[in-house]
């Protein structure tokens, strides 16, 4: 397959016999329509114009003037010699061609249009609600436990020798700065040895006041730092030392506030329904030939 290639204009101007001088080289070819409203024809070329800012622009890369009118000339010159030669309707081109008239379309009508949150309608408070707890949520813990499991019907001698061993595992870590899981499991298995079942868990880091029996969670939020553990608590499931792992921090964010940081989730889901709204107003429908799905097995 071809690709297509944007060439640039090499102008040499010759005089006498002496040496010519170095060649102007224009770069790719620049805009050939108005770039904007007010922008000036400075020539045509069987009737069709060559406009101000494409000189502009090719001054802009090092020509003169009268080289960059030159080059936006023949520019013109070789657009309408491509289109008697078909090219036009070359493969590449109508595909470029249909690239950018999409891109100018989305460019123009969505993202230059939509960014602020009345331009979405119901959209944007359905989206804003549905994540909510992404903008506005108190700090949120993670943590890793060592249990001492007690029976329910457990005897205050059980319960006792529990404590013991959850003292034990305390005394080994509580001066300890900067734990992760893998050292609490290592002390805490080397401490408790065969006196009791080894119970370990890590709790994600979205556990909040609240979601959890308040003994283990005030325990919890009550530790100073990141890597350090809190004294043994009385849990409703036995005997836990909690080792603090991690820290979501609370977010209470402005209306102002809100709008920057959901604005870019929100445009690109609503994009979809942008289309669909284009589709809906043209009366178009999409249709699927399932017969010919196999060939995009490959993909």
């Amino acid at each position: 397959m071809r690709r297509l290639v944007a060439i640039p204009m090499v102008l040499a101007a010759c005089s006498g016999s002496h040496t010519s001088p170095p060649p102007t080289r224009s770069g790719p070819p620049a805009p050939m329509i108005a770039t904007t409203h007010d922008d000036v024809q400075v020539a045509t070329v069987e009737g069709r114009p060559v406009w101000g800012s494409c000189v502009t622009a090719q001054a802009a890369r090092g020509a003169t003037r009268d080289e960059a009118l030159k080059q936006c000339i023949d520019f013109e010159l070789m657009a309408i010699e491509a289109e008697k030669r078909g090219l036009t309707t070359d493969r590449d081109v109508v595909l470029a061609t249909r690239t950018a008239l999409v891109s100018d379309l989305v460019a123009r009508e969505y993202e230059d249009k939509y960014n602020r949150p009345e331009e979405f309608g119901t959209y944007w408070s359905r989206s804003v609600d549905k994540n909510r707890g992404r903008f506005d949520h108190p700090e949120a813990r993670g943590s890793v436990y060592v249990r001492i499991d007690v029976p329910k019907q457990a005897t205050p001698e059980q319960d006792a020798a529990a404590k013991q061993i959850a003292d034990d595992v305390y005394a080994a870590l509580k001066d300890e700065r900067g734990l992760m899981a893998p050292h609490v499991q290592e002390i805490a298995t080397r401490v408790i040895g065969t006196r009791a079942p080894l119970d370990i868990k890590t709790v994600q880091a979205s556990l909040q006041h609240g979601q959890l029996d308040e003994t283990y969670t005030g325990a919890l939020f009550a530790i100073p730092e990141i890597g350090r553990v809190a004294p043994p608590v009385r849990t409703p499931w036995g005997w836990d030392v909690i080792l603090l792992d991690s820290i979501v921090p609370a977010v209470h964010l402005s209306g102002e506030q809100l709008v920057t940081e959901a604005l870019p989730d929100v445009k690109r889901s609503y994009f979809t329904h942008w289309v669909d709204k284009i589709a809906s107003g043209l009366g178009l429908h999409a249709e699927i030939i399932d017969k010919n799905l196999p060939v995009l097995e490959k993909l």
